[in-house]
């Protein structure tokens, strides 16, 4: 058990029906967070400190007054003041040793910048586990017999080639190690990634006028890192549950959606770029 770590969880939250089940699950941790930040938009401040006390946690409720989620992040980022900062969502369920694992896993890899996990689609009203695209068979043979030579890595994240990793037209993929297998790796989902707060300080999440939900923030800042010559890992061992939701988590449109990927695009090749990677 490591005691000496300072876990910070940063979720950005609008207050949804299902952040209930998320502080329970961080009450009924192991070893419970140092502090949980919660970023919160388009939701009464008081009602969800009202709830935070109600599970007894040690709660930072920030009103976000501007901005989309990617700012979101970066002021519940800029509040931690733990060893190790996890990035989460207000619909995510973390098993009973999540916290503590985190901090095995960042004592035991104490060079790696970044580890992140994976999540699992729960049916609240079941409760039952469902099965992501990441689990399916044929996805699984498509990233081992045809992602390698169809959508190979770019030549500066070869070592991410069997995790999540950025293609040559600096598309986001996923290798065939993922979900299930641990390796090098951008970060996997932000519903589950952890940080050394030691090695991210000048690291941040992409914040642009045009990107409300930010697809790929997580490969954007995990990128930073691996610039600067840190490693990042994936590993299958620390999953979360994670709400299986019939209503949108946005409501951005197809077309808003593309956009978005290609603003992330830009942004990844201004990061090589200011690296002297040639993209």
């Amino acid at each position: 058990m490591i005691k000496m770590t300072r876990v910070s969880v940063v979720v950005p939250s609008k207050g949804c029906k299902y952040l209930k089940h998320l502080l329970r699950g961080l009450r009924d941790q192991s070893v419970r967070p140092y502090e949980v930040i919660l970023v919160v938009k388009e939701c009464n401040v008081k009602d969800v400190e009202s709830l935070c006390k109600g599970y007894n946690l040690p709660c930072a409720v920030i009103e976000q007054e501007r901005g989309y989620f990617t700012h979101a992040l970066n002021m519940g980022k800029k509040e931690a003041k733990g060893d190790i900062l996890v990035f989460t969502d207000d619909d995510a369920i973390p098993l009973q040793r999540w916290v503590e694992r985190y901090a095995e896993l960042h004592a035991r890899y104490r060079d790696v910048a970044a580890i992140s996990s994976r999540d699992f689609y729960v049916d609240l009203n079941g409760p039952r586990l469902a099965p992501t695209a990441d689990d399916k068979t044929i996805v699984r043979i498509y990233r081992w017999l045809v992602r390698p030579w169809l959508e190979p890595p770019h030549p500066s994240l070869e070592k991410c080639r069997l995790g999540v990793y950025l293609t040559r037209r600096l598309g986001v993929a996923h290798g065939p190690f993922i979900p299930d297998r641990t390796c090098y790796s951008l970060p996997f989902r932000g519903v589950n990634m952890s940080f050394k707060a030691s090695y991210v300080y000048d690291a941040w999440f992409p914040e642009h006028e045009s990107l409300k939900r930010a697809p790929g923030n997580e490969q954007h800042f995990g990128l930073q890192l691996l610039l600067k010559g840190f490693d990042t890992l994936y590993v299958p061992s620390n999953p979360v549950l994670h709400a299986a939701r019939g209503e949108s988590l946005s409501r951005t449109t197809r077309h808003e959606v593309k956009q978005e990927f290609k603003v992330m695009q830009s942004l990844y090749a201004e990061l090589l770029q200011k690296h002297g990677v040639q993209t």
